[in-house]
C-alpha cells in the first residue's frame, strides 16, 4: 500500500493501484481507516487538494497531481482488491477488503474565474455594509 500527501501536509494511505488520473478527473482509492464523512470533510476543502503528492515506499515524492480541487463523490467499496501478496510459488494473490474511493475534478478556467469574482463581490459587499 502507498501513501499520498495533501497540500495541508496530511498523509493518507491508498490501496494498491489506488490513484488514477484521466484528463480533468482524479480518482483516489484510500484504505478504510477513515469514515466516508471524514474523507468528505478532508477532500471538500479545495486548499487540501490543490496539490496531491504520491509518495513512494521511501516516502519520497513519486508523482504530483495539481489542481484537482472540486470534490465530485466519495463512496465506500466493498470486496475490492486493496493489496497483493505472494504465494509460495511467487504468484501475486489479491487481498480483498474495503476501501473508500474519492473522485475529484479540475474546475475549468471559467468556473474558477466565476468563483473568484463571487468571492470579490462578497468581500466588497461586506466592506460597504461595514461588516
Amino acid at each position: 500500500m502507498g501513501k499520498i500527501k495533501l497540500s495541508n501536509e496530511q498523509e493518507l494511505s491508498i490501496i494498491a493501484d489506488g490513484i488514477q488520473a484521466a484528463g480533468d478527473s482524479l480518482t483516489i482509492s484510500l484504505t478504510a481507516d477513515k469514515t466516508i464523512a471524514e474523507c468528505d470533510e478532508i477532500f471538500s476543502e479545495a486548499m487540501n487538494t490543490k496539490k496531491i503528492t504520491v509518495l513512494d515506499s521511501a516516502r519520497e515524492p513519486f508523482m504530483i497531481h495539481s489542481g484537482y480541487t472540486k470534490l465530485q463523490s466519495v463512496e465506500k467499496l466493498y470486496d475490492t482488491t486493496v493489496d497483493y501478496n505472494e504465494d509460495e510459488d511467487g504468484n501475486k494473490v489479491q487481498v480483498i477488503g474495503t476501501a473508500i474511493r474519492v473522485s475529484l475534478i479540475r474546475p475549468d478556467k471559467t468556473e474558477q474565474r466565476i468563483a473568484s469574482l463571487e468571492d470579490t463581490v462578497d468581500t466588497l459587499t461586506m466592506e460597504i455594509m461595514g461588516l
